[in-house]
């Protein structure tokens, strides 16, 4: 179908509120009957697309052909993609190791060894795809659920990896639910744990998707400043370095965190032990005062006990410790 000078694909179908690109794409190759894998390669001209992970990576090209295929502006594209981020959770290029809050899927041909999706099998059961904000460290819950959210199968415990679904003969075209495990066809929408609208985990999400809508809240007025404190103190809470471990032993004293874990970036974290961590940082900061600098005095911490990389901390932060 032509329309505007654009060639809209037949099968076109808009994508859904917060949904991902890979998602996106994805449902398109389904509503075109097609593997997803076959899709890219036939009628988007990236054969090899799936072997990147081309949520976080940006390709120019590839978002600017999306345009001529579907009535999306190249802004509307762009949102589908990590990028959008930028400026919001962080406030950088996307490099290939690591970036700032998003989680990272390990990509190993068309594989994915890192537990880089996270999925609301709550929100699953009423639709099928998969949201942006899903690739965050600091989304631990869906607020219109109430539940955890989860990044593995409950019972192969393999990462969440849609695009693997259609994987088998080459020759038969199937199509397996969104929320089916691609690797032991469990139903991820059969394993979730509601907690309480009141609960702090659920008070530190809608605050935290309330900053990434808004771009600021009431300590700064640049949302990636807050982000860069709070995924800050998140890594050096659990940091393995014998040099920087005040915050890491303040946690332990102050709150009894018995973990084994440490980690040099916070997405490699788990998510069990970024839903004890995260809320409890976010009390700290909700009361800079009353609670984050009684903790720091308690435990001796310094700004350079909780700056990142050297780099300066955010003058809302830093000033406390002038």
């Amino acid at each position: 179908m032509k329309t505007n000078e654009k060639y809209i694909l037949p099968g076109y179908l808009p994508p859904e509120q917060d949904e991902i690109l890979s998602s996106w794409i994805f449902r398109l190759a389904r509503s075109h009957k097609m593997k997803p894998f076959t899709f890219t390669k036939f009628c988007l001209n990236e054969p090899s697309l799936w072997n990147r992970d081309f949520d976080k990576f940006y390709n120019s090209n590839l978002m600017n052909f999306l345009t001529k295929i579907s009535p999306l502006t190249i802004e509307q594209v762009n949102n589908l993609h990590l990028i959008s981020y930028n400026s919001v959770v962080f406030n950088s290029e996307i490099h290939d190791a690591f970036t700032e809050g998003i989680l990272n899927v390990g990509v190993v041909h068309r594989n994915r060894k890192n537990k880089g999706l996270l999925a609301c099998p709550k929100c699953l059961e009423k639709k099928q795809y998969y949201k942006k904000s899903w690739r965050l460290v600091s989304s631990i819950v869906c607020t219109d659920c109430n539940c955890h959210l989860i990044d593995e199968c409950a019972q192969c415990h393999s990462p969440i990896v849609f695009q693997r679904l259609d994987i088998g003969k080459k020759d038969v075209y199937s199509e397996e639910a969104m929320y089916l495990c691609w690797k032991c066809h469990f139903d991820l929408r059969s394993h979730y744990t509601l907690i309480s609208k009141d609960s702090i985990a659920v008070k530190y999400q809608k605050y935290i998707n309330d900053t990434i809508g808004k771009g600021y809240n009431n300590h700064t007025q640049y949302s990636f400043q807050y982000f860069n404190v709070l995924l800050s103190i998140l890594r050096k809470s659990r940091s393995s370095s014998a040099k920087f471990c005040r915050v890491r032993e303040a946690f332990v004293k102050e709150y009894g965190i018995v973990s084994s874990e440490f980690s040099k970036h916070n997405f490699e974290l788990s998510l069990s032990l970024r839903r004890e961590l995260l809320p409890l940082i976010y009390i700290l900061l909700a009361d800079i005062n009353g609670k984050f600098v009684p903790f720091c005095e308690k435990y001796f911490i310094r700004n350079y006990d909780i700056n990142r990389d050297g780099e300066p901390l955010p003058f809302w932060i830093f000033n406390l410790f002038r």
